[in-house]
């Protein structure tokens, strides 16, 4: 129910406010809910597993030898392990990576230049070597009764992925991309607070079984004058090598890589939308009136992404106030760097400063890079900042991908401009650098992942003319505009001719938090 467009509307209005979703809200409740119950379903069978033992060994004179708890213990243990591993993969499974049954067994490809880059600090979660019944398994294959109740597990396994991927067939096919998003969401806080608290859980649950037990065998030691196992009392600890912790904190970061996968292409979808309606060629002399308004879009799929995070972790909407737009042009350097300011020296294309051959393939060797999908062995926060720069990634990437197979017109290459401009100016306000961590260099990718749409824009342009030419005739008006002057009066009016501060504002309140 909480995926239904119903909801996902009430949600979606919630959050044009800047408000945490109620829907987003209600599925992390939902998911907490059923993680709770989960665990209370196996607390209810451990205790019937440990109880069942103690009767066995205790009450049952036809058994010849008394069943030791110790071993039923270590035995509950490894299943317990079993259980949390089981349930991390099916999660993973459910928010849509795909089916492992081994987790050791990856295909790892390096790129040569991203071994010795720098800028690639994300840390690695490595997973220790969980046990398995493989040694179980050949000892005991040969027996007819075990090959039954080998068989009659498979079933239950077949089944139980069976019904796993009708989950995910459903999701596909019925829930929104709003919905969806927030499913993801809910996963990775279901993820989290499964790596917290299931092995206490498990482990306190078998403790509390096997004190009981104790009790129960001191209370018999008595009649019978029968020596005690001390490894009865159960001091050791379930999860002492953090499998299951390092587990779910593998599965919560594959459902938030998941999450920033699924908003990034939500982002680029927008931002692809009508590309080729940029190669055009009708009128050479026209020139963009404002940006586009799948950029707005974009911001708006980010605005929503921020409101996502921060009900769930808490923190700050975005990162500082939209800064006011520069007027001088020599401040415009500073705001939306050197190449996209760049103008030509003594005019014409073939002096532009846009840098070309060698010059650009320097100034390539000292650009920070970094992955634009993340590993799916990555540590990824749950932070706004760390969020939001993946989705940024995935959006420009795609982006730059689309402009790489487009043809551009002059009037095509001028909007690609204007929309830069646009993208670079509000970027700020949603991400920064944050030294120390692994999104050190989160904005200052971005902006080169800018500067480079910008750049292949210009090389599929069919007139080079207008390369690097930021001065543009609007033969309407008799004068002279820039792309800054375009997306200033953008800003200020809101796209309407007649303008005002209300258009203004109203065009800020779409796209940020200012």
């Amino acid at each position: 129910d909480a995926t239904s467009p119903g909801n996902t509307e009430e949600g979606k209005g919630d959050e044009s406010d800047g408000e945490p979703s109620k829907t987003l809200a209600e599925m992390v409740q939902l998911a907490n809910v059923a993680l709770s119950d989960g665990l209370q379903m196996a607390d209810d069978l451990i205790r019937a597993t440990l109880q069942r033992s103690q009767l066995t060994g205790v009450n049952n004179a036809s058994v010849v030898a008394p069943v030791d708890s110790a071993v039923v213990k270590l035995a509950v243990q490894k299943n317990a392990r079993l259980f949390g591993v089981w349930l991390a993969t099916s999660l993973e499974q459910l928010v849509g990576c795909e089916p492992s049954e081994n987790d050791q067994v990856i295909l790892e490809i390096v790129d040569d230049d991203s071994e010795n880059d720098s800028s690639d600090k994300k840390k690695k979660i490595v997973l220790p070597k969980n046990e398995s019944d493989d040694d179980e398994f050949l000892s005991t294959s040969s027996s007819p009764s075990y090959s039954r109740k080998n068989s009659a597990e498979d079933i239950r396994k077949v089944e139980a992925s069976r019904l796993l991927a009708n989950l995910v067939v459903q999701l596909d096919d019925e829930a929104s991309d709003q919905a969806y998003s927030d499913f993801l969401l809910a996963v990775c806080e279901m993820c989290r607070l499964a790596e917290r608290s299931i092995a206490n859980t498990l482990n306190q649950s078998i403790q509390s079984a096997m004190d009981q037990e104790s009790r129960v065998a001191e209370s018999a030691n008595t009649l019978f004058a029968s020596s005690i196992n001390p490894h009865r009392k159960g001091k050791d600890v379930l999860d002492a090598d953090n499998i299951l912790a390092k587990r779910f904190q593998l599965a919560a970061s594959r459902a938030l890589a998941m999450y920033i996968m699924n908003r990034g292409a939500q982002a680029a979808s927008e931002l692809c939308a009508n590309i080729y309606d940029l190669s055009d060629a009708c009128d050479p002399y026209a020139i963009p009136s404002q940006p586009r308004d799948e950029c707005c879009k974009l911001f708006e799929i980010i605005k929503t992404s921020c409101v996502d995070c921060i009900s769930i972790v808490g923190g700050d909407l975005f990162v500082a106030p939209v800064s006011p737009f520069p007027d001088d042009d020599a401040l415009y350097g500073d705001v939306f760097g050197n190449r996209l300011t760049q103008h030509p020296a003594g005019g014409g294309a073939t002096s532009a400063g846009a840098p070309r051959g060698l010059q650009l393939d320097v100034e390539r060797m000292f650009i920070e890079k970094t992955p634009v999908l993340p590993h799916s062995l990555d540590e990824l926060n749950l932070t706004r900042n760390s969020v939001v720069s993946g989705i940024f990634r995935v959006a420009l990437a795609s982006f730059l991908e689309c402009a790489r197979s487009s043809i551009f017109s002059s009037l095509g290459y001028r909007q690609m401009k204007v929309d830069a401009i646009f993208v670079r100016y509000l970027m700020p306000h949603f991400v920064k650098d944050e030294f120390g961590t692994p999104d050190a260099n989160a904005c200052t990718c971005l902006f080169n992942t800018i500067d480079d749409i910008v750049l292949m824009a210009g090389q599929r342009c069919v007139d080079p003319e207008v390369v690097g030419d930021d001065e543009y005739y609007d033969a309407e008006k008799d004068e002279i505009v820039t792309p800054f002057a375009i997306v200033q009066q953008f800003l200020l009016t809101g796209g309407n001719n007649v303008g005002g501060d209300s258009a203004g504002d109203i065009l800020m309140k779409r796209i940020s938090f200012s």
